[in-house]
């Protein structure tokens, strides 16, 4: 059947009302074609809207890592040891749901302490460091056996380790040691190097949980050594038949240990002063003057270094260091709320009357939006400069951070949960159903998806190619999923016109994330193209109703919904939801293309309520990017993960305005993005009346 591409056919309305199935009861909103308008609109701004409130922001996992990275410089990750943000929505940076708990406060200071010593620490270099097991293959013994969890040194004898150090000077040789006990004497133990003997102890240690560390330093040169570690007075008491041995559990050599202070260059961006010249306290102040602006991402107030300086004040007071004082302040600055939530003021926050965002504001809103980090340099001086009060100013700056790497933040993040991405690695299949399912498989639908999505962002594609494409890329990998031949190797781009590919719903990544472990689900996919394209989420399943049995049957997945929906709890988001899901039915619970089901033929022809009728991926894709909600949608989607915060029923004319400039930009993902930046909901917010 051929598609009308004019779009007369809207899901909106069939979806909601044709069908039956909403998830709220639909008095405040009235359907007309495929678009929702307000009974009421506050009429508090121009255009007819109402901006909403959003609470104070908590920086997400991402946002933290991304804000410490850019304005540190640091390479730590530390926020993958925070707790897992939760989802609403559908995305992880919605305000009302970034709650606090005690073990973030707790891993915050630990964050920040680890920050702060690694940008203020005065590096030693790198020293060499290498611990051989004893029982593993790094050593050789001369006597005695594997103990499970160390050597078992049973008579006198060595266990060596072979080192390369690589500079001359004091190393510490260390092992972890206890022993069997019997006898007058304790077992003793000797540490060397190079067949000299440079410690001996005795060993009290009688169990492995006990075990002790004898430590001795060494000179050595540049170059390979032995080190040994020897059992000394072995003792067999016939009469008992106890049995003196001893258990070496590691070898160690680390140093050298005197290195010389090298460059920090973390620390020369900010200890910019001489604090015995200047004295320490106002060293200290002129290094906060610089970082506060940055870490609370607005101009920092005299009252905002005056807090931080009583605790560099009380470190001094008690004796504390320079560097003392200026590790706590930077520790002090990254637990501050004004570092860890994105602050909006409200100059009426018992109101609902709305009004404008601040330049600093804007700014923040605009980085976090395209870059899930702090503003750079060009940001903070737009900000200073007035231009983000403009939207010339906002629309200059959209323009130049969509073309920062930084804005690669829309991929993994927006568009990573958006389009389900971030599922397909932690994604489980049956094995047996499908044995080629492997981490190999999933990363490369990851790539696709991830390399598919990036020419939206960055390419000014139309976004309905998003689903209308017949071009893409593929390794080797995917090429065999998809039965096509691939010249070359990594990835290359090809034409899936012959493939019955194209667009992400022809992508195995997307495919398998709306699919059980052993068998397809039209009803997941389904659920998809209505929450992720249509923004028609249906509502969850009533109580008590069961899904389809997921053990292997005589019946199709099609012959098996028809059965379900027979019921008509269930028949109202069915009828829909299944019949989207059907045209998909050609790709398997991995994405790969089959023409049976159970030994059937694979039917994926659709009929929806309305009477449409549509059959495969190619036609669902076209009836879906040819519908005005597709769009709306889409601009819906954005301008959440952008705001942070669920749209309400009053934020529909919001997305309306965003839609139209987007058709009237020519689709594309730039012309989205500054619809969504430029847009009052995003330029004002209100108090909580």
């Amino acid at each position: 059947m051929a598609v009308d591409s004019g779009g007369s056919m809207h899901f909106g309305s069939l979806v909601l009302v044709l069908a039956g199935c909403a998830s709220g009861d639909g008095k405040d909103v009235v359907k007309d074609g495929g678009s929702e308008t307000p009974t009421e609109t506050t009429q508090h701004t121009p255009g007819g809207g109402d901006p909403n409130r959003v609470v104070l922001h908590r920086l997400n996992r991402t946002q933290y890592d991304n804000t410490v990275r850019d304005l540190l410089g640091t390479s730590q990750t530390p926020a993958e040891d925070f707790p897992p943000d939760d989802l609403l929505g559908g995305f992880d940076n919605i305000a009302s749901n970034l709650s606090i708990s005690p073990l973030h406060l707790e891993l915050y200071e630990l964050a920040a302490r680890s920050l702060a010593d690694e940008v203020l620490n005065i590096p030693l270099g790198e020293p060499y460091h290498q611990r051989a097991e004893g029982e593993g293959t790094e050593v050789t013994p001369t006597t005695g056996g594997d103990a499970g969890n160390a050597w078992n040194l049973w008579s006198n004898g060595d266990l060596t380790a072979i080192v390369n150090v690589p500079e001359a000077g004091t190393y510490t040789l260390s092992t972890r040691v206890w022993a069997n006990q019997t006898g007058p004497d304790l077992a003793q133990v000797a540490i060397g190097h190079d067949g000299f003997v440079d410690l001996t102890a005795d060993v009290a240690a009688e169990s492995a949980d006990q075990g002790e560390v004898h430590s001795v330093d060494v000179q050595l040169d540049a170059g390979v050594h032995s080190i040994a570690v020897s059992f000394l007075n072995d003792f067999y008491d016939p009469t008992y038949g106890l049995d003196r041995n001893l258990y070496v559990d590691w070898i160690d050599t680390f140093g050298p240990t005197d290195l010389e202070p090298g460059p920090n260059p973390l620390r020369d961006r900010w200890v910019t002063c001489d604090p015995e010249a200047i004295g320490e306290r106002l060293c200290i102040e002129r290094i906060l003057g610089d970082l506060l602006p940055l870490a609370y991402r607005r101009p920092a107030t005299q009252a905002d270094v005056a807090s931080v300086m009583t605790v560099a004040d009380a470190v001094l007071a008690d004796g504390g260091t320079f560097d003392d004082a200026l590790y706590w302040s930077f520790v002090t600055a990254l637990m501050s709320p004004h570092f860890l939530f994105r602050v909006e003021l409200d100059p009426e926050p018992d109101t609902g009357n709305p009004h404008p965002l601040d330049d600093y504001e804007i700014a923040n809103r605009l980085s976090y939006f395209l870059w899930s980090s702090m503003p750079d340099d060009a940001l903070f001086a737009a900000a200073a400069a007035g231009d983000l009060q403009t939207t010339d100013g906002i629309v200059r700056e959209v323009r130049r951070m969509l073309l920062d790497p930084r804005a690669e933040s829309l991929v993994d993040d927006f568009g990573g949960q958006w389009l389900y991405m971030r599922g397909i690695e932690s994604a489980t299949k049956d094995s047996v159903t499908y044995p080629a399912f492997d981490a190999a498989l999933t990363a490369s639908m990851h790539e696709e998806m991830r390399r598919f999505f990036r020419q939206f962002v960055f390419e000014g594609r139309d976004l309905r190619e998003l689903l209308t494409a017949t071009d893409g890329e593929v390794d080797e990998v995917l090429a065999d999923l998809y039965g096509m031949t691939h010249d070359g190797t990594g990835w290359v781009a090809v034409d899936f016109t012959d493939a019955d590919r194209g667009g992400i719903l022809g992508q195995a990544g997307l495919l398998t994330v709306t699919a059980y472990p052993a068998r397809t689900s039209p009803v997941i996919r389904g659920k998809f193209v209505l929450g992720q394209l249509l923004c028609s989420e249906p509502p969850p399943p009533p109580a008590g109703v069961e899904g389809l049995d997921e053990q292997e049957t005589a019946a199709t997945v099609r012959e098996q919904l028809e059965l379900h929906r027979a019921d008509p709890v269930c028949a109202s988001c069915h009828e829909t939801m299944d019949e989207l899901g059907f045209a998909l039915e050609h790709y398997d619970a991995i994405g790969g293309w089959r023409d049976e089901d159970r030994g059937f033929p694979v039917d994926d022809s659709a009929k929806l309520p309305d009477g449409t009728e549509f059959a495969g991926r190619g036609e669902l894709a076209e009836l879906i990017a040819s519908d005005p909600l597709y769009v709306s949608c889409v601009s819906e989607k954005l301008l959440t993960y952008a705001l942070g915060r669920i749209p309400e029923v009053e934020d529909q004319v919001w997305v309306e305005q965003i839609a139209q400039e987007v058709r009237d930009g020519g689709y594309t993902f730039e012309s989205l993005a500054v619809a969504v930046a430029t847009n009052n909901s995003f330029r004002l917010r209100r108090g909580e009346p």
